[in-house]
């Protein structure tokens, strides 16, 4: 009803609320600030939806209502979001799952996961995390057999598929999410302004301008504002490609009017940029600099210097949280187990001790001997053999604290240097040779690199198909951990380089990349079946960039690694390279083979 006919939801809305106070009905009250919040934040009055949800948010804390409390959250966080405030709408969706789950409520956990994933959308680096996230909704929602969220959930995976660059994927999820949008009374112009998208990335500009009409006229006839403001800036982009300027212009100022007064971050930001293109295209250049510089202050305004390290907090303490529980399940089940095998060991020995009183007292006694000293050697040979598989899998400092406690602590550590390698067009030469011969070239590789980490101290933390990743420095803290990771990469490319001029029978000769950062990161052990020592942080992700960004057989360090060895070490800077939210981080290329000047930059 709040799609369909919004004034009178407001009215009755009104209504109920000056009911319960003069009942003084406090649930009645929250009930009635959520449903005209909700009215409002479809008609975009942000400002006026936010009041109201705070103020229902205040009555279900005061009640000690949970599911309420977990609604609220998700409602207010879907503001911040629209907005353009990722940091705060992802720290709410995480409180409303939280208590979602303490009430056990699928509705309110399958929404929770849908909004953590739209979030988790918006950045290039988590869209694994946004599709998991996804799944999940959608396995809570069948589970309930509620359309709306289905709804919610395949929109969002065909979203993430034209942010991936790949409309025909995104279409069929658009289509399905467009037929359940209309089942279930929802405004079917974010569907329709999605699919628009597709088809204008397919450079079917019929279709495209047809999709973004149809989701122009359901946004005005429902007031969706976002939606409104998102069909207009399609018209526009659709007249770009057409090089029709005017017809451009016009739209993306009336987009522009409307996400003005809606206070629509990303749209605003979207309009000066279509703008500042259209404008262009007509010769104007005064007007199309103008615009640009608005979108460039858009910009800032909508993910300002905070924006990177607040996301990636809020993602690592979630994430932490998540596999936390999941071993404190695994520790559960394991304490079920010993229960049952106590009980399973002590009806065994009733048995054999019944049995030897059949047989007789001293043979009872002799077997029972004999049997329990075979069963402790067994225990002495399967506890050896679990301690040697456990170190080849966990550090030994966390592999003691796993045998002690049953669990291992999460751990920050300050500063450690992370090491990538990867092998050029490993993909390429996989089609080429033999698995065989590709499998025993690999693990020739890794097995050298393993006593190279051996030999300067590094721990190994994984490989990835062809990708090695190790890191310095943990799981003990130490001073040397840049100096111990940069002479294991010298070391490793000389071992690659050597191996390429004089391969082993059967072995191929692979060429290597190698990448280095040094910084914090958040370390624990993971997995339910499997354990797993992992690390995780922005310190990590930059390394795998300065990785990808290397050349065969160079090594590329970032700016943190190259101030820790610039003065016992030679390096010649190479640039920058961007990275998200339009951030630049420099390089430098180890010298090798020959002395040079330290890098002048």
């Amino acid at each position: 009803m709040w799609l369909t006919n919004p004034d009178s939801s407001i009215t009755l809305a009104i209504r109920a609320l000056d009911l319960s106070n003069v009942i003084d009905y406090e649930i009645g009250k929250a009930k009635g600030f959520k449903s005209i919040g909700v009215v409002n934040y479809y008609r975009s009055n942000f400002s006026e939806a936010l009041d109201y949800f705070n103020r229902s948010l205040l009555v279900y804390e005061k009640e000690n209502d949970t599911l309420g409390i977990s609604n609220i959250q998700s409602n207010i966080g879907s503001v911040y979001q629209t907005t353009g405030d990722d940091p705060n709408a992802l720290k709410l969706f995480m409180e409303s799952l939280r208590n979602a789950e303490i009430v056990n409520d699928s509705l309110r956990i399958g929404t929770a996961y849908v909004n953590i994933g739209t979030v988790y959308k918006n950045d290039d680096l988590t869209y694994d995390q946004a599709i998991e996230n996804f799944d999940k909704s959608i396995r809570y929602f069948e589970g309930i057999n509620y359309g709306r969220g289905l709804a919610s959930a395949y929109v969002n995976i065909g979203e993430l598929f034209l942010a991936q660059e790949d409309p025909e994927s995104a279409l069929p999820y658009l289509n399905d999410a467009l037929e359940r949008f209309r089942e279930v009374g929802f405004d079917p112009a974010t569907p329709l302004n999605l699919i628009g998208a597709a088809y204008l990335k397919m450079e079917d500009f019929a279709n495209a301008e047809d999709f973004y009409r149809q989701a122009l006229a359901s946004s005005v006839e429902k007031e969706t504002k976002l939606e409104e403001a998102k069909a207009y800036l399609g018209i526009g982009n659709v007249a770009l490609q057409r090089q029709n300027p005017a017809l451009a212009v016009s739209s993306f100022n009336s987009g522009l009017e409307i996400a003005q007064d809606a206070q629509l971050l990303r749209e605003i930001s979207d309009a000066y940029l279509g703008l500042s293109r259209a404008y262009a295209l007509q010769n104007d250049y005064g007007n199309a600099y103008e615009m640009q510089q608005k979108h460039n202050e858009a910009e800032d305004s909508l993910r300002n210097s905070k924006y990177a390290e607040e996301m990636s907090q809020l993602r690592t303490v979630f994430d932490l949280e998540r596999r936390e529980q999941e071993n404190e399940l695994l520790n559960t089940q394991n304490k079920l187990y010993e229960v049952q095998i106590e009980e399973e060991t002590r009806a065994k020995n009733l048995l054999l001790i019944i049995l030897g009183l059949f047989l007789a007292i001293i043979a009872g006694f002799i077997f029972q001997y004999f049997y329990i000293k075979r069963t402790n050697r067994r225990l002495a040979i399967e506890r050896n053999r679990s301690d040697e598989i456990l170190l080849n899998i966990l550090p030994e400092e966390a592999a003691a604290e796993l045998k002690e406690k049953g669990h291992v602590r999460t751990k920050e550590f300050e500063e450690i240097t992370v090491l990538f390698t990867d092998f050029r067009a490993f993909s390429v030469i996989a089609e080429r040779v033999s698995a065989e011969m590709l499998v025993k070239s690999v693990d020739y590789y890794f097995k050298n690199f393993d006593a190279i980490m051996d030999k300067y101290g590094i721990e190994k933390i994984k490989t990835i198909g062809d990708a090695y990743m190790c890191a310095g420095g943990i799981p003990t803290p130490n001073t040397t951990n840049a100096e111990d990771a940069f002479n294991a990469a010298r070391e490793i490319v000389a071992f690659t380089n050597e191996t390429e001029w004089n391969p082993p029978k059967g072995i191929y000769p692979f060429e290597i990349r190698v990448g280095l950062n040094t910084g914090p990161v958040v370390a624990g052990v993971v997995g339910t079946k499997k354990f797993a020592y992992d690390i995780w942080g922005n310190t990590v992700n930059i390394a795998s960039r300065m990785e990808s960004s290397s050349e065969v057989g160079r090594i590329n360090v970032s700016e943190n690694t190259y101030q820790k060895l610039k003065d016992s070490h030679r390096f010649s800077y190479r640039g920058e390279i961007e990275v998200k939210n339009g951030m630049f981080l420099r390089m430098y290329f180890a010298d090798l083979e020959q002395e040079a000047e330290p890098a002048n930059v």
